[in-house]
């Protein structure tokens, strides 16, 4: 079973050009030797703060822990700090109800994230709403369902409800009458509700000799 290990910052004022220099050459391969394979980092053009997520996935929760004990992953989250504040992690676990989009991302993809709490005593009528006319508006929109998540550790809301979409389409399909009525449906079934537009901040370029990470200069401020 997959398992996500996120981690969310705000970079220091002054320090972009070193902390670019050192997500490639350190963190990210760290990360990735450690089991913990970086596919993406997104940036959040829109919603709350840490505005920088970086997604890393695990086969499961002991590689997690393993990785997180490590020596090597101490030094280089310690490096980081000097880079970043703000700083916080979430373990991510599958809730089982969807299939995840493939890990692929580029320069031009777009994240639509929601979060939430699933009301005590409405868990089975709300797991119905969602695998069914939640993520059916949602397709029909235009917004394709990435997965939905559940925080194993972290603080809360519990539960991530990934979308992926275009630029336009995405904007017309939060402005739509059908996404405001289905929204106003599921806030009787979940509580505190936010959300996050993500656009990419770091991704994964691959040759045909080498693995690289390309950072994206509009989000490096």
């Amino acid at each position: 079973m997959p398992v996500k290990f996120n981690e969310y910052w705000n970079i220091i004022p002054g320090t972009v050009k070193e902390y670019a220099e050192f997500m490639k050459s350190s963190r990210i391969p760290s990360l990735n030797k450690l089991g913990i394979n970086i596919n993406a980092i997104w940036c959040g053009l829109i919603g709350p703060t840490p505005q920088i997520i970086s997604e890393g996935i695990a086969n499961n929760t002991h590689q997690i822990e393993i990785a997180l004990t490590s020596k090597e992953y101490m030094k280089t989250h310690t490096k980081l700090l000097n880079y970043v504040k703000d700083y916080q992690s979430k373990v991510l676990v599958p809730t089982g109800r969807f299939e995840h989009l493939p890990r692929v991302a580029d320069k031009s993809t777009i994240k639509f994230n929601q979060y939430w709490e699933v009301i005590s005593g409405k868990e089975d009528e709300y797991a119905r709403f969602i695998r069914n006319d939640f993520s059916t508006t949602l397709k029909n929109l235009g917004i394709r369902v990435g997965g939905e998540w559940q925080i194993l550790i972290g603080g809360s809301p519990n539960i991530i409800f990934e979308g992926r979409c275009e630029t336009e389409r995405l904007m017309n399909a939060l402005n739509s009458v059908e996404f405001r009525k289905i929204r106003l449906e599921l806030l009787q079934l979940v509580s505190n509700y936010t959300s996050r537009i993500l656009v990419i901040h770091a991704f994964k370029s691959i040759s045909s000799r080498t693995v690289d990470y390309e950072f994206v200069d509009a989000c490096m401020f």
